[in-house]
């Protein structure tokens, strides 16, 4: 069998899509489709069934998933490997990171950092979920949870603290019993500082946006309260803190690798430089 073919297969059940798959891995649609065309016909095996446009996994395609899966570990894991035996600043780093707090924190660093290292390419994916370590989707993650499982290395950076905050010309012209509040929303997944907000708040939102940025440009027009970090609101001169001085909440920075690539020195002075502009 063809390694590429399984390549292909892999990478398409692990994205879920032939549309993403191609984005992953830099093809047209259709050279994913002719890949999976021919795995099909090399193992005789018909493992997806295709339904319209979609493609789900054929019962066969399952068990020949599980069986592929560790090859791909194992090529990952080489390709980590191979990586860390290339030494000083040379070659890509991978870097997932909150997209409001890397536009405000991160890539001015990293663009000096680029030019001091001319032969390290950064490529900064803006994301707030968990990007895989295992897959090779980023070789550094930087988060607002830690993670509780897998070969991990993880060290704290700093921290962000979370007020309320509003435009000083809605505080003027509204009086408190009045004031609306800007959060995520009572979702299962709200961010810690929304489920604090959502207590305060009592239900009384004018707005839901699920992104930090967006609650942001719902506050400068006037449009009620939101939880806020530090970092993006605290220098704008139209934004006046509500109630206490006293943090809503402070969540810890966490910057995320896999084990195997702690010791590169691209990996370690790209976290250095994360903890020194996240101090």
């Amino acid at each position: 069998m063809d390694w590429e073919n399984i390549r292909f297969f892999r990478t398409l059940v692990e994205s879920g899509s032939v549309a993403a798959a191609a984005r992953e891995l830099g093809v047209e649609r259709t050279t994913v489709t002719r890949r999976i065309q021919a795995l099909e016909s090399d193992t005789g095996l018909n493992l997806f069934d295709r339904r319209g446009r979609s493609l789900a996994l054929t019962a066969v395609g399952r068990d020949f998933a599980d069986a592929t899966q560790p090859m791909m570990e194992a090529a990952r894991e080489a390709e980590r490997c191979a990586a860390g035996m290339r030494p000083g600043m040379v070659g890509r780093v991978k870097i997932s990171a909150p997209p409001a707090l890397a536009k405000s924190r991160l890539v001015g660093p990293l663009l000096s950092f680029g030019r001091r290292y001319p032969e390290l390419k950064i490529q900064l994916t803006g994301e707030i979920g968990f990007a895989s370590m295992q897959r090779g989707e980023a070789d550094i993650a930087v988060r607002l949870t830690r993670p509780q499982k897998g070969d991990l290395a993880i060290s704290k950076l700093g921290s962000i603290a979370f007020r309320l905050y509003a435009h000083r010309d809605y505080i003027a012209h509204t009086s408190e019993e009045d004031r609306l509040y800007i959060g995520q929303g009572d979702v299962p997944d709200a961010m810690p500082q929304q489920v604090a907000l959502n207590r305060i708040a009592g239900g009384r939102f004018a707005f839901y946006a699920d992104d930090v940025d967006l609650q942001l440009a719902a506050v400068l027009e006037k449009g009620g309260i939101a939880a806020l970090p530090d970092f993006l609101a605290a220098n704008r001169e139209e934004l006046v803190k509500v109630g206490s001085e006293e943090p809503l909440l402070v969540r810890d920075i966490w910057s995320v690798t896999h084990n195997s690539q702690r010791h590169q020195e691209r990996i370690r002075r790209t976290i250095e430089l994360f903890r020194s502009a996240l101090t």
